[in-house]
């Protein structure tokens, strides 16, 4: 766990004033791109909409948003619908830009993050609404602990929204078996699946975003390390080299 906190740690540092990878993530998403979040995910504006209407959230429901990163995607999701925000990562600088981004944006009052653990949050039993989690659980050693976890701090009726990649067996890159289909996992862990389905058009976004990350590797090492930089290049070519046997997914899952 350290060793992954410490690697998002230095990238959220890093990206977070990489005027390149902004621009490398708008061109390769182009109109899909997420605009408002900041986002170093792989999720498109099309399909954050589609969690966020699905996850039926009005004003004085609560949203945790596990594996919040800096914060982008579920204060957005906040703003949109008026739901407290509860924010909970790996990374204290994650953590950190998070609270301040809340603040800029006059969310203080209604958004908090904390730096915590995705399969032990600490957020007492059915005390959520809805759970939003984005391009997280593919870095999760115990996927089955994460749907336990989601369960237990959603309410009866309540929804996890989320987006990963499926894969079969032990992905050396990541260090950890990947999961063929969640679903199994969810419906053991209490969920009923509304929605379990691939985005449209995410294989060429994805695509041209790993191309870009390579292609801009020394652009990008002009304005944050050359070891960050590096490390971004070597996940873009595992993508692409993953790409033929790997899917991405975005699913709704409603509490039993």
């Amino acid at each position: 766990m350290t060793d992954i906190a410490e690697r998002f740690n230095d990238r959220y540092t890093a990206l977070l004033r990489s005027a390149t990878w902004k621009r490398i993530h708008r061109t390769a998403y182009g109109d899909e791109y997420p605009e408002g979040t900041n986002t170093n995910g792989f999720y498109s504006r099309t399909t954050l909409q589609w969690l966020c209407d699905a996850l039926r959230l009005t004003p004085g429901c609560t949203l945790a948003d596990l594996g919040c990163g800096h914060g982008g995607p579920g204060l957005w999701v906040a703003r949109y619908t008026g739901a407290e925000l509860i924010g909970i990562d790996i990374s204290a600088v994650g953590v950190a830009v998070a609270s301040e981004q809340a603040l800029q944006m006059g969310l203080a009052e209604r958004a908090r993050f904390q730096v915590g653990n995705l399969t032990a949050t600490g957020l007492p039993d059915a005390s959520c609404d809805a759970v939003l989690s984005l391009d997280v659980l593919i870095f999760v050693p115990d996927r089955s602990a994460a749907a336990r976890e989601f369960a237990r701090i959603l309410r009866t009726g309540g929804r996890l929204g989320f987006t990963t990649w499926e894969q079969s067996g032990y992905s050396e890159r990541l260090g950890v078996m990947q999961l063929a289909d969640y679903r199994p996992i969810l419906d053991a862990a209490g969920f009923t699946i509304e929605a379990y389905e691939e985005p449209d058009d995410w294989q060429r976004q994805q695509r041209a975003l790993a191309e870009a990350i390579i292609a801009a590797e020394t652009e990008m090492s002009s304005e944050i390390s050359a070891a960050t930089s590096a490390a971004l290049a070597a996940m873009a070519h595992g993508m692409l080299a993953d790409m033929a046997v790997r899917r991405y997914v975005r699913a709704v899952a409603r509490k039993r």
